[in-house]
């Protein structure tokens, strides 16, 4: 086990060194320079080379990685072009939007897809079970945006039920007032994740239900249910995980358009405002800490995935790779 984890977390170092380096020279091979977010259309040579110096664009790229790693090992991401904030202050305060966003729609969406697949499964030659097949792929095939725009327009603008964007400005100083804020964002995510889940849940189930070791269970005396716990659960839980791990990540990345959508102050709508500013600190520091968080995601639903199955078992004392 202690083999397995060395060798796995080393993966994920690398895996966030290879990104960090990648992340960096992209930025630097696109179009533009970044002492452009600092100068206007109609500035002189003179104020040009001052921009490029004030922001470090002035010097060869292999001294540019070296000073932003240095800056990184003391937790520094910089600060911004345009407002001179620190980057990772200001990625502090858009995560306490964007996590507790994120975490709280995949929770509920995961509980929601758990019964709605196991059901389709259970009943798949019902109407019932092939209604809630049906609802799910049309579920997927609708963009995140339009059930945004939708939910804004029924349950803020007509009913006025919720408020159709924004966050409070003391944030989580008030829970109530802050969660309302994000009851419609969240429905709107745990809709699309929900219409994804359940199929990937009803799918596992399928191949439990028509397993012979389920079978042999209840021919052997165990009830359906019981069976189907003791036996069938880690098996179907098994496909699941690594999905869970995708959908996360997913959901964390789609922040963007979510809150976009809704004006949320998150990660999102940080990584927007700097693209459209070419300030590339911000962008750096969010890049790099959704990254982060995607690799973690993967890592974590690996060794979850390996903890489930015992075909995996042997992976966690380094017999296996």
């Amino acid at each position: 086990m202690g083999s397995y984890l060395l060798r796995r977390s080393a993966f994920l170092v690398l895996s966030f060194v290879g990104a960090m380096l990648l992340i960096f020279l992209l930025l630097r091979v696109l179009p533009g320079d970044p002492a452009n977010a600092l100068t206007s259309i109609d500035a002189s040579a003179e104020q040009i080379q001052a921009a490029r110096e004030q922001v470090g664009s002035d010097l060869p790229l292999h001294q540019q990685l070296t000073s932003w790693i240095g800056d990184l090992l003391r937790l520094d991401l910089g600060n911004s072009f345009i407002s001179g904030a620190s980057v990772a202050d200001d990625v502090a305060q858009r995560l306490v939007v964007t996590l507790p966003l994120t975490l709280i729609s995949f929770v509920i969406a995961v509980v929601l897809a758990g019964l709605l697949g196991y059901y389709a499964a259970v009943a798949s030659h019902r109407k019932s079970g092939m209604l809630v097949s049906g609802v799910a792929q049309v579920g997927v095939a609708v963009p995140v945006f339009w059930i945004g725009i939708l939910l804004v327009w029924v349950l803020a603008l007509e009913l006025r039920l919720f408020p159709s964007g924004g966050f409070p400005r003391r944030q989580w100083a008030d829970p109530a007032d802050a969660l309302r804020s994000l009851f419609l964002p969240t429905l709107t995510i745990v809709i699309v994740m929900t219409a994804s889940l359940t199929r990937y849940v009803r799918s596992a189930v399928l191949d439990v239900l028509d397993s012979d070791y389920l079978r042999n269970a209840q021919a052997l005396g165990s009830g359906f249910g019981r069976a189907f716990w003791r036996h069938g659960m880690r098996n179907a839980a098994v496909p699941v995980i690594s999905i869970l791990g995708v959908e996360l990540a997913s959901t964390l990345l789609g922040a963007v358009v979510v809150e976009s959508v809704f004006t949320l102050p998150g990660l999102g709508s940080m990584l927007t405002l700097g693209i459209e500013q070419h300030d590339y600190p911000s962008i750096q520091g969010v890049l790099l800490v959704t990254t982060f968080l995607v690799l973690l995601i993967g890592f974590a639903a690996d060794i979850v995935q390996r903890f489930v199955d015992p075909r995996l078992r042997f992976s966690l004392s380094g017999a296996h790779a």
